[in-house]
This record gives structure tokens, C-alpha cells and sequence, in this order.
């Protein structure tokens, strides 16, 4: 993978290829996607005609025959047929990526993955009421590999060393009712809401305990987006044609940040931001597929003033938009603006007769 973080730019001979349809049936059959991961499941179901539903994360075991954050259980079994666009819930098998490690005066948040974890989303609360006690968007930053975030009681000078962090982001919370992790005012249990949904029940620090810390872990649904995207994107085109395709097996290839210079000298003013990614751009299709992030083998479709021009190589088409040649950026060497380090990058523009490939840092 490490080849496509500094660019890859590739010349290939044209060919005309089938590009498989995903116009919606008058019925859709639901495959299996049982012991797929979510981008695999995606891609299974928006091909028959289906939108994948709400994901429900419960514990991973080697009991269950899978494979960690693989699905487990499909609300609609596989081989029903149903109405085109049903959407399809699916329960994953996810192991904790995060562990909670606690005493008396501090609660300890430590990123158990080599992924970056937004805690933004997650909210503490006992578990015998309903009143917040403490939300998780007053870390601000997430939290990279190694990375902890901590809170602790007035009466410490500063963070406590925690063993699996090599560095902490702390804060100090004065009121007594934000210490729900302690036994302080009846607290036997606390909950842990990750935008919205109960991720796990911790017992509370009881008032004899001793100094050895006590530990619960979870998952945090926020730290799936960073493991589960493409670190590139992935151009191929022709003068007549240019797709985005998702060419990972199992990940998504986000799209929704890709922003593209437009140099074509056809333009009044140069370099305006094209932002692939965008519904809007391509008219807010009705489809069951997401442009902002491709599934395995989906792409988005351009062509220049033609619009059954098919795709370089083959894929899902997902979404098609035909432009003027006037306005075609790729007909001209064009740029990204890559969100993983902010860098400008270029890609050539189209050669008669090729197609060439370009894949850059998303």
C-alpha cells in the first residue's frame, strides 16, 4: 500500500469494457452476506438492488465461527424476494478498540487499535439514571495510535501515567456528579453512549477499593470509518471517460473530501474545485449505493460529451454525469487536494487512444 501514498500514475491500452448495471429490478433477491465485512455487504446488497440498514455492533468471540467485524446476522434473510430499495440491517461482530481504566480520582481512555478513534460522540452516564454525567466532545481532539484521553478530580496536579499510553490529553472536572466512573453518590454501574447507542455497562469504582485500577472495554463505532477507508483513490480514464473506482477488496473508498483543481484551459477562471464526492454534483440521484463512499468494484462515472461512453475499466456504476468537453478537467492536467496530509497533487491529462490510471493519497 505504501506505493500509492507517494502517487501512481499508469498508462494502459484502450479497451472497451462491460460496465455492469445497478438499475433497480421490479424484485430483489437478497444475497448472503452473513461472514462479510460492512463495505463487502454494501457492495453485495446495493448490486441486487438493496441499501444496507443500520449496523448493530455487538461483542466478537471465537465462539460465534466468524471473523471479527464480520456480520453475523442479516435482518432479511438470504434468498426472500423483496421490494427493490429494502434496506437491509445487519448485526457486526466487533472486537473493543477502546478500554476504560479507572480509580478513585481518574478515568482513563486508551485507544487499543493502530487506528485514530474519534471519542467525540461518546457520553458517560450511571447507570441507574438517565442524566448525563460527562460528554466526550470535551476531549475535542480524537485519539491517534498510543493516544489517551483522561479526567481526573481537582484534587490531583496533573494526569496520571496510564500503562498502553504513550501520551494523555487530561482535564480536570471540579463537579462531584461528573464522577460517575466512583461510588460517590450511590453509583454502582455506568453506561458508555456512543452517538446514541449503549456500547457498555462498567461497574463503578466502590468506595474500599484499593489502588489497583479496574478495567472495561467497548467498541466505539467512531473508529471503524478510519479502519475500514482506503488511505487512496483510484482514477482511470480515456478522453471520452473518467471514473472513480473502489479497487479494495473489503474497504470503502471514501469520496465524499475528494476535491479536484480543474485546469482545462477552456475555462474562464482556472483551478475551480471540482468535489467528486458531492450527491449534489451528480443531481441527487435515487440510488441505493453511496457516493459519498464507494463499496468494493462501485464507481462513479463521467464522460465528455458523450454520454454512453462507457468506463475505462470495469465496475458498479453507481452514478453517471455527462459534461461538456469545455468543462472536463481531465482533459487537462488536473489536481487533488488530499485530505490525508493537505498536499497538492497531480494527475496527467487523458491521452488518445490510453487509459491511463492515477492513484493518489485521498
Amino acid at each position: 500500500m505504501k506505493s500509492f501514498l507517494t502517487g501512481v500514475i499508469v498508462l494502459l491500452s484502450l479497451c472497451a469494457c462491460l460496465v455492469p448495471s445497478l438499475s433497480a429490478p421490479t424484485t430483489a433477491t437478497v444475497p448472503n452476506v452473513i461472514g462479510l465485512n460492512v463495505p463487502q455487504a454494501a457492495a453485495a446488497l446495493n448490486r441486487a438492488g438493496l441499501r444496507l440498514g443500520g449496523q448493530n455492533a455487538v461483542d466478537w468471540d471465537e465462539a460465534s465461527g466468524l471473523s471479527p467485524n464480520t456480520i453475523s446476522v442479516q435482518s432479511v434473510a438470504d434468498g426472500l424476494s423483496t421490494d427493490p430499495s429494502t434496506a437491509v440491517d445487519v448485526t457486526v461482530l466487533r472486537e473493543p478498540n477502546i478500554a476504560l481504566v479507572y480509580e478513585d480520582k481518574e478515568l482513563t481512555v486508551i485507544n487499543l487499535t493502530t487506528e485514530t478513534i474519534d471519542v467525540s460522540g461518546l457520553v458517560f452516564m450511571t447507570a441507574e439514571g438517565t442524566t448525563t454525567s460527562f460528554v466526550g466532545s470535551r476531549w475535542a481532539e480524537p485519539l491517534d495510535a498510543g493516544e489517551c484521553s483522561q479526567i481526573w478530580s481537582a484534587g490531583q496536579k496533573g494526569p496520571k501515567d496510564t500503562e498502553g499510553c504513550t501520551s494523555i490529553r487530561s482535564l480536570t472536572v471540579d463537579n462531584t456528579q461528573e464522577y460517575f466512573w466512583a461510588a460517590a453518590n450511590g453509583v454502582k454501574r455506568f453506561k458508555m453512549i456512543d452517538n446514541g447507542a449503549e456500547r457498555a455497562v462498567c461497574d463503578a469504582v466502590p468506595s474500599d477499593a484499593q489502588n489497583s485500577p479496574m478495567r472495561c472495554e467497548a467498541y466505539v463505532a467512531a473508529g471503524e470509518a478510519f479502519s475500514e477507508i482506503t488511505p487512496y483513490i483510484y482514477f482511470a480514464y480515456t478522453t471520452q471517460a473518467f471514473a472513480v473506482i473502489n479497487r479494495s477488496p473489503d474497504k470503502w473508498m471514501a469520496t465524499g473530501q475528494t476535491t479536484l483543481l480543474n485546469y482545462n484551459p477552456q475555462l474562464p477562471v482556472p483551478g475551480s474545485a471540482v468535489l467528486l464526492g458531492d450527491p449534489e454534483f451528480f443531481g441527487n440521484p435515487t440510488i441505493v449505493a453511496d457516493i459519498t463512499q464507494l463499496a468494493p468494484e462501485q464507481c462513479l462515472l463521467l464522460t465528455s460529451d458523450n454520454p454512453k461512453a462507457e468506463s475505462p475499466e470495469t465496475c458498479d456504476v453507481i452514478a453517471h454525469l455527462n459534461l461538456v468537453s469545455s468543462i472536463a478537467f481531465w482533459l487537462a492536467d488536473f489536481q487533488i487536494d488530499s485530505t490525508t496530509d493537505d498536499e497538492l497533487r497531480q494527475c496527467p491529462a487523458a491521452v488518445p487512444d490510453k487509459t491511463t490510471v492515477c492513484v493518489m493519497p485521498r
